[in-house]
């Protein structure tokens, strides 16, 4: 288990790397600069200049990487080109809006998905089985901002039943209740833009768990269908819906950013693209780097329990 933990740690670390120098590298070259998109208008030039050179940003491209990072192995992500504050303090305020939203989120695709998978399964070419499939399907066609604006439109602008932006209302930043009621698009957003791929995914692992043989001695031991599916067919079927919900967490957590974006919620999503718009590079390289190490964390999770799951996995 050891092993296997600093196994990923390491591959975490060089993946870092890659993926910060590459982003580093992209905004680098990109046309524009932070001083340039930031300053008042009217400004002088030789003032912008003057500004572009105490941020260091006047330095070679290698230099400037090798400052951030060094600095970042010690955990000192630098101040932000923007706001000049440390990026550590942003992060620490807009990580826990991210983490809440990206968490329920995933719990409730993968319950929901989970559900309609094994009704698929138990009432197999029936007409819910085709409902449900027709149901999901048709959300697969929507990007997840389309569909986020689709959602808007609907329920607050037209409806008026929930909230289209920010955390909490002003005022109620504390109350449990109104942040639910502020989450509850941007969940639906996340939710019905992965539901269809992940249900089809169950119902076809599952199908195929019942054609083993041991399904069919369960069935002959005159068991219920009930428990056969319960206990054995979503049993044997688990641990590889759980390695592909792992492995589908970097299009999911992608996703969260975009839906953050569209519904103004101040997480890290939001933050990001504004970064990326100001080549705010400290910002947008710490947001890779939390990125990764998410991703890298939640499918070592993943992979620990499909081998406590199922020894099968013990060796993959």
């Amino acid at each position: 288990m050891l092993q296997l933990i600093l196994k990923r740690l390491l591959w975490a670390f060089f993946l870092i790397f890659f993926a910060s120098f590459l982003c580093f590298v992209m905004m680098y070259y990109a046309k524009g600069s932070v001083v340039f998109a930031a300053v008042p208008q009217g400004v002088s030039l030789k003032v912008k200049e003057e500004i572009e050179k105490n941020l260091n940003l006047d330095k070679p491209l290698l230099e400037q990487y090798e400052n951030w990072a060094f600095k970042a192995l010690k955990g000192d992500f630098s101040y932000s080109l923007i706001s000049g504050e440390k990026v550590n303090e942003i992060l620490k305020e807009k990580l826990p809006y991210t983490i809440i939203l990206g968490s329920l989120a995933f719990f409730v695709l993968f319950v929901l998905s989970l559900i309609l998978g094994l009704l698929c399964v138990f009432y197999k070419d029936s007409f819910l089985d085709k409902f449900i499939t027709f149901f999901t399907m048709s959300f697969l066609a929507l990007p997840t901002f389309s569909l986020s604006l689709m959602l808007i439109l609907f329920f607050s602008v037209i409806f008026k039943f929930f909230p289209s932006s920010a955390i909490a209302d002003i005022g109620f930043e504390d109350d449990v209740k109104n942040r639910l009621w502020h989450l509850f698009l941007p969940v639906c957003a996340l939710v019905f833009s992965h539901l269809a791929v992940f249900v089809r995914f169950i119902r076809t692992t599952l199908i195929d768990s019942l054609n083993q043989n041991f399904i069919e001695s369960a069935f002959a031991r005159g068991l219920s269908k009930k428990r056969v599916y319960l206990h054995f067919v979503l049993k044997d079927a688990f641990g590889s819906i759980l390695a592909y919900f792992g492995a589908s967490f970097v299009s999911f957590l992608m996703g969260t950013y975009i839906v953050e974006s569209v519904f103004s919620y101040e997480g890290i999503g939001n933050l990001v693209i504004k970064s990326i718009l100001f080549k705010d590079y400290p910002v947008v390289l710490a947001v890779v780097t939390f990125s990764i190490l998410a991703v890298v964390f939640v499918n070592l999770i993943v992979e620990i329990l499909c081998k406590m799951i199922n020894p099968r996995f013990a060796n993959a």
